[in-house]
Order: C-alpha cells, then structure tokens, then sequence
C-alpha cells in the first residue's frame, strides 16, 4: 500500500503547547517545522513572541522564524509564497512539513488558495513600494476608501472603511493587474472546489490537530508566562528593541511587529524610563523572586521614582496579560467560524486535543495525535473521531455588503454583524435616548396657553 504523506497543521490559542507537541511528532514521523506567526517571523523580540527557544530549535529543522526585520513589513502574501517552495520540497522528499502557529490566516494562506497575486508579490525588498503611485500612502484612510469605490465598488462594500491595509491592497491589485480585486476573486471562486472564501484546498492529504484548553486554566498559564518572561530577561530585550527602531515607531506604528503583543502594552514604560533606571528595577525585581510589588509593598517605596517605575511596568504586564487573553479567544473564533463552520468550503477533518492537564499530556495530547497520524499515514481507520462540522448562524446571509449605523456612528461589513447589532442592547439603549430627544424637543407651531 502506497503510504501517505500527510501535511501536519498544529493550531491552537498562545499557550496551549503547540511547540511541545511539534517536536515530538518530529522525533517520531520526522519532517520539519514551518512555523504560522506573523509575528516570530520578525528577528529581536524572542521572549515578547514566545518564540521556541534555541535549545528547542536545535531539536528539529525550523523555517520562518527570523526572515524579516522589526523595521518592514511581511505580509500574509509574503510568508505564504516564502513557505510554499518549503513544504513542496518536503511533500518531494516524502517528509511531512509541520505547519506550527496561532496566526490562523498565515495558515490558511497555505492550505487554501486564497491570495491574490501581484507582480510586487515576489520581491521582498519592495514591501515598502507595493503601490505603483506612492501619492496613495499618504492620503487619508477615508480619501483611499473613496478612491477604491470608484474603481472597484463591490471591493469598498466589502471592505471596512477604516480597514486601510485591506483597501491598499484592493488599490494595489488593480494598480498592479489593471483587474479589480474583486475580479480576481471571482476567478478563485469559479475554480473547483472554490467558495465564497476563495479557491479550493491546495494539497490533498492534510491533519488538522487543535490542541485546546480550558479557559480558566489557559488564563491561568497565558499569567504566569507573562511573569516568566520578566525572569527570562524580557525587560532588556524590549528596551534593546526601542532603543534600535524607536525612529521608525512613529511612522511605522501601525505595520508589523510594532504592534505585535508582547511589545506595544510596554510603550508607556519605555518612552518614559532609561536603560539605567531599568537595571534598578531588575535589581529590585531578582531580589524579590521577579514578583511584581503589591499595593501594600509599594509602601516600602513610597514617593520614589522606583515606585512609580514599578506601578507602570507592573500595569503594562497587566495590560498585556489581558490582551493576550482577548487574543487567545479570538484565535478560537476564528477556528470556529473559518474551519469548522464554513457552509461550502472544502475543510479537512479536524482533531481536538485537550491540553489542559500537562501531567495527562502522554494520554490526552501526544498519544491520540500519534495514533491519528499513524493511522492516516498507513491508510487505517482510527478510533478518534473528528469534531463535527457545524452551521454558522450566517451562513446564507451576505457578508459582502456594508451597512452604516447612523445612530451608533458605526460600519457593519456582512448581514450577520449588520443583524447582531441591531439586535444589541447598546444599539437599543442609544435608539431608545434619540426617540426620547426627539419626542422633547418643543414644536414651535404648537403655543403654550
């Protein structure tokens, strides 16, 4: 019987194992790890990504970590067409590529066609010049949603108006091809096995393991991270880290990984303290076991620079402690809505894993992920049976279709979203205060007696 090489896909939300479980499924079937975060492809910040680290790199072949430098961006476009030729040479040689990562489009960019090419597509260097006519970059996101309009109206009712990454894009294409993006959408869409998201699935022999984990716990462990990385030196990286591209934060703000999690919610503390008072603050944080000072102990410090220090730096890791937990469910909506809950798309079966209790990680995680790909390379039946596909409550809806709120002031892309808010308390709330203005506000014909 001709064995299988499968293409591995690891997803899951920050903190949920997914390094742990991709070198074991290396030391076992071989292969080599690819990893999907947007973020790891960028050098300098190891710790603020929890990125694997070097002992754990030397362990099994990695690709796509530190491709790209913090000052230019790297597109879903880029990593896409950076990642294909790997996992084709490996299919080549019969090794199994692991794509590894919490980046749930990056991932999607591989498993289905669903980019659209330009001629700028292919040169890394040019990241910085993708519009063919520079005057796009600095007009203002409302002026660019306009200007789409008029030349692709499907794609600017499809896009939202303060999306201005998308509508470059849109702009882009048409500038590049001479087609409009929503064109070349139709094309993916028309080929067999496409769908509203795109083109069908790119290879044919694909394992999806979702390693999940109870909430309250992941809260827990997504905690205790951020408070290991002050241990591990995340303080001396981030300011290593401003203090080289702090001249491209103002203008670069809002591209790549300055605004990645890990380095943004330490903004504060770092445009307003130095290298030097930083080392007073390890000094203070080793002597107390890198525990952060409470309410109480800050007493101790009371009126000193040190203390003020110390309350910010212990805000911004509360601040990112709660992002990072916003993310982590926000990767698991995705999952749901983009593999599980798509009405017509072509979507490989898809394997829970529980990893909530690290001390049953043998029998919950590794054991029934070497049993499902075992089983699939051999062209056997396994026992583990896949999650259910499910019915998104707007899968016949329009998502291609923008509505304006004029009471909230706010663009809904879709009908789903459109509907979810109409039916919003918020929206009522504020529908009910403008019917009662408009009942109080005196009629001018009508005389008082």
């Amino acid at each position: 019987m001709l064995r299988k090489v499968p293409l591995i896909v690891i997803l899951g939300s920050t903190g949920t194992g997914k390094t742990k479980l991709s070198l074991e499924l290396v030391e076992r079937f071989g292969g080599e790890i690819i990893s999907a975060d947007s973020m790891q492809v960028y050098r300098d910040l190891d710790i603020a990504t929890a990125k694997a680290t070097k002992e754990e790199q030397a362990q099994a072949k990695h690709h796509l970590l530190d491709v790209a430098t913090p000052s230019e961006p790297f597109t879903v476009t880029h990593f896409r067409n950076t990642a294909l030729p790997i996992i084709e040479q490996l299919l080549a040689k019969s090794q199994s590529p692991i794509i590894v990562g919490g980046t749930n489009y990056y991932i999607e960019s591989l498993l289905w066609d669903i980019l659209v090419n330009t001629s700028g597509d292919e040169d890394l260097d040019e990241t910085g010049k993708q519009l063919a006519d520079k005057k796009f970059a600095t007009m203002s996101t409302t002026d660019l949603h306009q200007h789409l309009a008029s030349i692709d109206a499907a794609s600017a009712n499809r896009i939202h108006p303060n999306n201005r990454r998308k509508i470059l894009r849109a702009i882009e294409v048409f500038q590049e091809t001479g087609e409009t993006l929503t064109s070349k959408l139709a094309e993916q869409r028309k080929q067999p096995g496409g769908n509203r998201l795109g083109g069908p699935l790119r290879y044919p022999h694909i394992i999806l393991l979702w390693l999940r984990c109870q909430q309250d716990v992941l809260n827990e462990r997504l905690d205790k991270r951020v408070d290991g990385m002050l241990k591990q030196g995340l303080l001396k990286e981030l300011r290593n880290f401003h203090n080289t591209y702090e001249g491209v934060t103002v203008q670069a703000y809002t591209k790549g990984v300055l605004q990645t999690i890990g380095y943004k919610e330490f903004v504060p503390y770092l445009m307003k303290y130095n290298a030097d008072f930083d080392e007073k603050v390890e000094e203070y944080l080793k002597a107390h076991q890198y525990q952060m000072p409470s309410k109480e102990m800050d007493e101790e410090l009371k009126d000193t620079d040190l203390s003020a220090g110390l309350q910010l730096l212990r805000n911004c890791c509360d601040e990112l402690k709660l992002v990072t937990r916003r993310y982590s469910k926000k990767q698991i909506k995705w999952i749901n809505n983009r593999f599980l809950a798509s009405k017509d798309r072509q979507v490989p079966d898809l394997y829970e894993l529980d990893t909530s209790n690290v001390s049953a990680w043998s029998d919950m995680v590794y054991s029934p992920a070497e049993s499902i790909i075992n089983s699939y390379i051999n062209g056997e039946t396994t026992e583990i049976e896949p999650m259910p596909k499910r019915l998104h409550p707007g899968a016949d809806l329009n998502e291609e279709t923008s509505n304006f709120c004029s009471i909230c002031q706010r663009h809904f892309i879709g009908e789903y979203q459109w509907t979810i808010h109409l039916k919003s308390n918020k929206h009522k709330r504020r529908r009910e205060s403008e019917r009662k203005k408009e009942t109080s506000i005196p009629n001018p014909d009508i005389k008082s007696s």
